[in-house]
């Protein structure tokens, strides 16, 4: 039996999942494994969405200073990830910005949001937040929350582990730039060409493991020095530059897409936690 490949726009790009079936499953068996992946992503869409006015994000994002709020156990998750791969990287990593993404055209502005209002006062999320193990939120501060930089690779992730549960042995899951492969065949690993964007460079293969790039192919790009406006923003809320690509390869999807800001940002993922996510860095 050849393998399924199916590709839906989704979270604001295109998603193929490819999956190899392992001999016992039939042809339907395959076919409902790959829709219970894509259902696994537009789950995580509907929870962690900036743009849906129901998900968790929206409703921390309307909450007030010690307001607590109670979301889905993935959302609490992801928040954990994000709140984690802040307090490592002294606040490099950010997903209360928002307002500044709001503020730079990068989000529509939205009515009773910190950003959409006025300029909020800026802290990195493990301080604006109190997670509890009953999956409550405690606000310490009015938010303006995006887990546009971290959801995406968990929402790979999800869909890879529904593949699995559904007995798939091999496969692949693409959003966009964030890819996650599994099984025991190498699988090759293209990325586009930042001064040739329709081109791709083969740059090895992978087993096991996920890939996320940052670029800024598509965008304006500043005459003076040829770098593009990425929607990356740094400390003082400033969009950052970004001359070419930056790529992560980590062993989750999540941590790779989260890890290409850090890069961005740093010019270099911090030692202890490329060990920690079995992380490196490739630029072009």
């Amino acid at each position: 039996m050849v393998s399924v490949e199916r590709m839906r726009p989704l979270l604001g790009t295109f998603v193929t999942i490819r999956a190899a079936p392992r001999l016992g499953l039939s042809q339907i068996q395959v076919e409902e494994a790959v829709e219970s992946a894509f259902r696994a992503m537009v789950r995580v869409d509907r929870l962690m969405s900036f743009h849906r006015s129901m998900s968790d994000v929206s409703r921390i994002n309307r909450s007030r200073r010690g307001t607590h709020v109670r979301v889905h156990s993935w959302t609490h998750a992801v928040l954990r990830a994000a709140a984690e791969l802040s307090a490592c990287t002294r606040g490099e990593f950010n997903c209360n910005v928002g307002g500044a993404l709001m503020r730079n055209g990068l989000l529509p502005k939205v009515h009773g949001r910190p950003g959409g209002r006025s300029k909020p006062v800026h802290r990195t999320l493990d301080d604006a937040l109190v997670l509890r193990r009953d999956r409550t939120v405690k606000l310490r501060a009015a938010m303006s929350l995006d887990l546009g930089g971290i959801a995406k690779g968990f929402a790979v992730d999800k869909a890879v582990h529904a593949l699995k549960a559904r007995g798939v042995t091999c496969g692949a899951v693409n959003a966009g730039g964030d890819l996650r492969v599994f099984g025991i065949d190498p699988q090759p690993v293209w990325i586009r060409d930042p001064a040739a964007p329709a081109q791709a460079r083969l740059m090895g293969e992978l087993t096991e493991g996920a890939i996320a790039t940052s670029a800024t192919y598509f965008t304006d790009r500043l005459k003076a020095s040829g770098h593009g406006q990425s929607a990356i923003v740094d400390r003082k809320r400033r969009r950052v530059r970004v001359a070419g690509s930056v790529s992560v390869v980590a062993r989750t999807c999540m941590l790779a897409d989260a890890l290409t800001k850090v890069a961005v940002l740093r010019g270099r993922i911090p030692r202890d936690t490329a060990r920690r996510a079995n992380a490196f860095m490739l630029a072009l």
